[in-house]
């Protein structure tokens, strides 16, 4: 005998039978009541800073209470993102959803945002980045769906070079490298990548395969001779040399009319190759030694590799300062427009000192 359905059974499949002869869309599956994305995360032995954006759909966040074991942080309002609206444009909230904060934390401590609505509150376990690559990554929403980072890396150094090595290959230039000494097993020769030009000339303060002239680059325009090259470059080098304003000046003095010049530096970088190890340069500062007063026209500069900045022993005031951008490195693309008059720049040493300051530059490698 066949069971007859429940009165409640024969509504809900009358419903569904309505619903897909209108076309109207199925009722939505259950999502959970608020979302969120951490976008920074970092942590030191005293705690950890996150800072991201948070909302409850509809419902209006009066507090998010941030809690780490017995320490707690709870924010009460929510700085402005407008990039946040319109992945969810139907929920207005999330235009006021962002925030930043510093807990004190073990390491491997469990994390909770708890997220007070006027109505209700709901906790959660935060889900946080296992290492600073994952924390690079997109960023999983709670919702299932991807945050792309709005500004990706644009390698705006390596197209430089790139420019560079073309124009030197494509007019067959004398190309000279300042600091061709192969130092570490991560570096190889970059003679073979000039394979389309006259001549290329490696020089270094000390001798070694791959060296074709030793000596102070400080001098280079009296060590391969003046307007003798159609291209100089150095990568991971300025920050060695003691005076780089004179070096810019014998870049001017090798170079002929317009030759090419590029160099890579360091703007924020750990103290290496000690002694030698003098300067950290800006874009900017790069752009005043190889710009219009050392006779150079800017073809591109910038700084790459972006870095944080953690400090060992953090006070309030340094909280912030692993979220302020600083750079691993620095670079310029300049061409030579003028000469420069002798004794133009100068500075109140010898050659025989600088040579001998510039000896000690480690010989490892």
């Amino acid at each position: 005998m066949e069971q007859r359905p429940s009165a409640l059974r024969l509504a809900a499949r009358t419903l569904r039978a309505a619903l897909t002869r209108t076309g109207l869309p199925s009722p939505p599956p259950s999502r959970k009541p608020f979302v969120y994305a951490i976008e920074v995360f970092w942590c030191d032995r005293n705690g950890l800073y996150l800072e991201g954006w948070i909302h409850a759909y509809e419902r209006r966040i009066l507090a998010l209470r941030v809690a780490a074991g017995e320490d707690a942080y709870e924010i009460a309002s929510f700085a402005p993102r407008p990039d946040v609206l319109p992945h969810y444009a139907e929920f207005p909230n999330s235009a006021e959803s962002g925030f930043k904060l510093y807990l004190p934390w073990r390491a491997g401590s469990p994390v909770t945002f708890e997220v007070i609505t006027a109505d209700d509150r709901f906790v959660e376990t935060v889900e946080l980045p296992r290492s600073p690559e994952a924390a690079r990554k997109p960023y999983c929403l709670t919702d299932g769906s991807a945050w792309q980072d709005p500004k990706p890396e644009r390698g705006a150094a390596e197209q430089a070079f790139e420019d560079f090595q073309r124009e030197v290959n494509e007019r067959r230039l004398v190309v000279a490298e300042v600091g061709a000494r192969v130092v570490s097993s991560q570096m190889s020769p970059l003679r073979a990548a000039f394979a389309g030009a006259e001549r290329y000339i490696g020089m270094d303060i000390h001798a070694a395969p791959n060296v074709d002239v030793v000596g102070d680059a400080h001098y280079i325009h009296e060590l391969i001779g003046a307007r003798a090259a159609g291209a100089v470059f150095s990568l991971s080098v300025m920050e060695h040399l003691a005076h780089p304003w004179l070096f810019a000046c014998g870049v001017n003095q090798a170079l002929q009319i317009g030759g090419l010049t590029f160099h890579t530096t360091h703007q924020s970088w750990p103290v290496h190759e000690e002694p030698n190890d003098f300067w950290r340069f800006s874009d900017e500062g790069l752009k005043v030694l190889f710009g219009p007063a050392m006779g150079f026209e800017i073809i591109a500069a910038g700084m790459n590799q972006r870095v944080r900045i953690y400090m060992e022993h953090c006070v309030p005031a340094h909280a912030l300062m692993p979220l302020v951008s600083s750079f691993g490195g620095s670079f310029v693309l300049a061409r030579k427009v003028r000469e420069l008059p002798d004794g133009v720049v100068a500075w109140p040493t010898d050659r025989g000192s600088s040579e001998e300051l510039a000896r000690h530059y480690p010989q490892r490698g």
